[in-house]
């Protein structure tokens, strides 16, 4: 008798337990990391805004005018 009610219990205790649900932890910091300046944890520097403007601006349009620019040589050596 006393074995059909311990056994129970004790399956009981041991899937609730084990079903506990676990807290979710991100990879990002905890807690804001002040460096004495803001961009300080930039990888370029920022100091200098009409510097960073147009270095900003030359990356940026590489990157949109790099296909035209490869269709216009491809199309030219095509006519060749």
């Amino acid at each position: 008798m006393q074995r059909q009610i311990v056994k129970p219990a004790i399956t009981a205790v041991r899937q609730a337990s084990s079903h506990v649900p676990v807290k979710f932890v991100g990879q990002t910091p905890s807690s804001f990391v002040h460096d004495g300046w803001a961009g300080a944890r930039l990888p370029f520097n920022v100091r200098n805004k009409w510097l960073f403007f147009t270095k900003a601006t030359l990356f940026l349009a590489s990157g949109i005018w790099a296909p035209f620019l490869v269709v216009e040589y491809q199309l030219r050596k095509a006519n060749q």
